[in-house]
C-alpha cells in the first residue's frame, strides 16, 4: 500500500529559495559575468564521481529511466563563515535531499532523521548517528552515507552554516510566528522574542534558538519548527524587490560550500523557469517519526540513537517519494547493512 506523504504546499527551504529566487532574476536581468562573480564567492569544492560517492549499480539500474538529479543539503551546526575546511564539531543539524524532477518539473525535498543508527563508510567504517558523518568526514563522507544507508545516487552537494540563519533572518528584518499559549511560548519568551497576542517576533538569533529547541518534545517536532522557520523567511523574501534580493544573495553566498560549478548551477536554475515552484513536495524519513524506531540505544557514548524498525522500508519511502517507484527493490548493500544491525544491536522481535 502507498504510504500517506506529508506533503507542503508552499515554497520552502531557507539559503536555497532566497539564492534559486535572485539568480532566477539574475539571469534574465544580468550577464554571465556577473552572475559567475556572484557564485564565485561560494566555497568550492571537489567533484566525486559515482566510485567516489560509493553509488551501487543496482541502485543506477533501477533509476536509470527517470530524469531526477539527487543534490544533498547539510545545515553544519558549528561551522563558521570561511571555516569549512575544518570540520571537527560540524555535525549536520539538518540534512536534506533536493530531488530535481525534469520529467515532472517539480522540486521534491526530502529531510531525514538526524539521530537515526546508519552505517559510515570509509574510512570511518562504524555504526554512528546519521548526522555524524558529516562531523567524522565532512560533505564527502556524509553523501557516501547516504547512498551507502539509503540507495541513493549522489555526488552534488550545498553545504552552509546553521549560524548563517542569523544573518539571513536579519537581513529579511525578522520573522513573525504564531504560537499558541503553552510550554513552547514560554520557552520563545525566554530567548528573548517579542511578543503582540499570540505572534511573535524572532531576530536572526532568537529564530535560531527557537529551531534548536530540543527539550521539549523530539527530533520530529524539532525538524516541523525549523521548517516552519524556513517557510517564513520565503514569505519575506517574496516582498523583497529585485536590488534587495541581489544584496542578499551576495551576503550569503560565502557562507555557502558547494561541488556544484557554476556552469551547473546556472543550468539547473535555467531549467528551474520552467518548474512549478509555487508546489513543493515536503518529504521526511522516516514518515512514521516516532513510531518507525525499534530501540533507543547509546553506542560508543552517544545518545540517543534511533534503531529503526526496518530499514529496507526507509530505503523504498525514498524512492516511492523520489521516484514514485511502488516496487523499489532494496540493494543487496541495503538488505545486508539491515541484518548486520540487527545481529549487532538486536532486531524486531
Amino acid at each position: 500500500m502507498k504510504r500517506k506523504k506529508q506533503r507542503n504546499k508552499t515554497k520552502t527551504l531557507l539559503l536555497i529559495a532566497g539564492v534559486l529566487i535572485a539568480l532566477i532574476v539574475g539571469l534574465i536581468l544580468s550577464g554571465n559575468l556577473y552572475i559567475d562573480s556572484l557564485l564565485n564567492k561560494t566555497i568550492r569544492s571537489r567533484k566525486l564521481t559515482d566510485e567516489d560517492a560509493m553509488i551501487n549499480q543496482e541502485v543506477l539500474d533501477q533509476v536509470k529511466n527517470h530524469h531526477i538529479v539527487n543534490i544533498a543539503l547539510f545545515g553544519s551546526d558549528n561551522a563558521k563563515k570561511a571555516q569549512w575546511n575544518d570540520y571537527e564539531m560540524e555535525r549536520s543539524d539538518a540534512t536534506k535531499i533536493i530531488s530535481l524532477d525534469f520529467d515532472a518539473k517539480k522540486i521534491k525535498i526530502t529531510s531525514l532523521q538526524r539521530d537515526t543508527l546508519i552505517w559510515i563508510p570509509e574510512p570511518y567504517n562504524d555504526y554512528d548517528k546519521l548526522n555524524h558523518a558529516h562531523w567524522r568526514g565532512g560533505p564527502e563522507l556524509a553523501v557516501k552515507m547516504l547512498n551507502y544507508n539509503f540507495d541513493l545516487d549522489i555526488t552534488q552537494y550545498v553545504g552552509f552554516s546553521f549560524e548563517a540563519l542569523e544573518t539571513l533572518v536579519d537581513l529579511v528584518d525578522g520573522i513573525d510566528i504564531i504560537l499558541p499559549d503553552g510550554l513552547l511560548a514560554t520557552q520563545v519568551v525566554e530567548l528573548g522574542a517579542t511578543r503582540e497576542g499570540n505572534v511573535f517576533h524572532f531576530n536572526g538569533k532568537q529564530a535560531l534558538g527557537y529551531c534548536r529547541l530540543r527539550k521539549l518534545d523530539d527530533d520530529f517536532h524539532r525538524m516541523d519548527r525549523q521548517n516552519e522557520v524556513i517557510l517564513k523567511i520565503v514569505e519575506k523574501l517574496s516582498k523583497k524587490n529585485l536590488i534587495e534580493l541581489m544584496d542578499i544573495v551576495n551576503e550569503m553566498l560565502p557562507y555557502i560550500e558547494t561541488n556544484l560549478t557554476n556552469n551547473e548551477i546556472k543550468n539547473y536554475v535555467s531549467s528551474l523557469l520552467s518548474f512549478d515552484l509555487k508546489h513543493l513536495d515536503q518529504f521526511q524519513i522516516p514518515s512514521k517519526g516516532m513510531d518507525s524506531i525499534e530501540k533507543v540505544i547509546e553506542y560508543n557514548g552517544f545518545s540517543p540513537i534511533y534503531m529503526m524498525e526496518n530499514y529496507e522500508e526507509l530505503a523504498k519511502e525514498l524512492h516511492e517519494n523520489i521516484y514514485e517507484m511502488e516496487n523499489y527493490q532494496p540493494s543487496t548493500k541495503v538488505i545486508g547493512l539491515e541484518k548486520s544491525i540487527y545481529e549487532k544491536f538486536g532486531g524486531p522481535e
